[in-house]
């Protein structure tokens, strides 16, 4: 009898507050309480997806010297931008371009010898046909001519390769892009095995690789989406958003067997040299076009044990607890997947001076349908998820 007490007068307290609650709304002057209202309504929304991705040049070159020789001055200033087939070094022409003359003076010899070699064939062969000499005669003059000119050959290939040398003392940017500091100053003795004289990293377009979840990716198949249906949008560290869009040029034919991810590769472009190989951004893959839904102020979300629910006005202005299917967070939106109709109305301020049942006064809020979405219709930018939605 005790403890049935005891238990009756805690419920009395706890009680008191709604009891004092009810009193007071019904005795509120002017009537019912006021309530502030959205209708349920279609908005044209994007879908956005959000990932973290790292910017990768798509050509990067490392210059090395292809022959030996001390450095002449530097023809660039570190970390300046550079063009395709701009001279960036120079080594040491001298010993190469003697190289160059001795080896036409050996074509020219080389040349002079198969002149002579032709010309004591000619004779023998005219000698032969007159059985003036022995056919043995012959055949050593074309052996003779034979041999001159592959002596030819040898040396215009000599040639070639010593032009080539020289040519190699004038390093050029193999790629426009951006180059690094020089490793070797101006004096050094630099060669093929000395390591790398300097990196060119291109700047324009720049790529961004991002990891996607293979149940993202069954999503998007599934849906029928393709890479040319989406754009590619950037967040930069200061929060900013990356002016221009990209777009998806693959995907990685492997999954990562430790993440279940597949890399995913887009290319944008980087005309003001904002994006740089290695940087970490915000990735978000967005549809082109924007797709129909239905949507209720997120401000309206209610919890309890049973779930996700709302309170609504009914047509006599009687609030009602409906439940419902929530959908992805549009900004300051909800997606409505099922069981609120569109045109219904939800209490979205007031709510913690109404409970179910009640009458209330609804006031529809001024704010316009699309509040809280970025313009055409897409919602405004969110944190990325490790699952990749929104």
């Amino acid at each position: 009898m005790r403890k049935s007490t005891r238990t009756a007068v805690l419920a009395a307290v706890l009680l008191m507050p709604f009891a004092a609650q009810s009193v007071s709304l019904a005795q509120a002057p002017g009537g019912a309480p006021g309530v502030t209202v959205q209708l349920v309504h279609t908005e044209n929304i994007a879908e956005r997806w959000g990932f973290t991705g790292r910017i990768r040049s798509p050509e990067t070159v490392e210059l090395i010297a292809r022959v030996e020789g001390y450095l002449g001055p530097r023809q660039f200033a570190d970390g300046s931008e550079v063009v395709k087939g701009q001279t960036l070094f120079i080594i040491e022409k001298d010993a190469y371009a003697a190289a160059v003359e001795q080896a036409r003076a050996n074509v020219q010899s080389a040349q002079a010898q198969v002149s002579l070699a032709q010309v004591e064939y000619d004779r023998a062969r005219q000698l032969v046909e007159r059985k003036t000499v022995a056919q043995s005669e012959l055949d050593r003059a074309l052996a003779e001519l034979d041999g001159a000119k592959a002596g030819l050959a040898a040396a215009e290939a000599a040639l070639r390769l010593s032009e080539l040398d020289l040519s190699y003392t004038e390093i050029k940017a193999p790629i426009t892009g951006r180059i690094s500091a020089a490793a070797y100053s101006e004096g050094a003795l630099v060669g093929p095995s000395f390591g790398a004289l300097a990196e060119i990293v291109a700047q324009d377009p720049m790529r961004v690789a991002f990891p996607v979840p293979q149940a993202a990716l069954i999503e998007v198949q599934r849906d029928g989406q393709k890479p040319e249906d989406v754009r590619i949008e950037l967040r930069l560290a200061d929060g900013s958003t990356y002016s221009e869009p990209g777009r998806i040029i693959y995907t990685d034919v492997r999954a990562d067997s430790s993440t279940d991810t597949v890399e995913v590769i887009a290319e944008i472009d980087n005309p003001d040299g904002l994006l740089t190989d290695g940087q970490l951004v915000e990735v978000y893959v967005v549809q082109k076009e924007a797709q129909p839904r239905l949507v209720i102020p997120q401000a309206a979300l209610l919890l309890d044990q049973q779930g996700p629910y709302v309170l609504t006005v009914d047509d006599t202005d009687t609030v009602q607890v409906t439940r419902f299917v929530p959908g992805p967070q549009r900004g300051a939106l909800l997606e409505v997947i099922e069981g609120l109709p569109e045109g219904t109305r939800v209490i979205t301020a007031g709510i913690q001076k109404v409970r179910p049942g009640m009458t209330v006064a609804p006031q529809l809020a001024s704010a316009a349908p699309g509040d809280g979405v970025g313009s055409g219709g897409e919602p405004a930018p969110t944190e990325p998820t490790a699952s990749g939605g929104d």
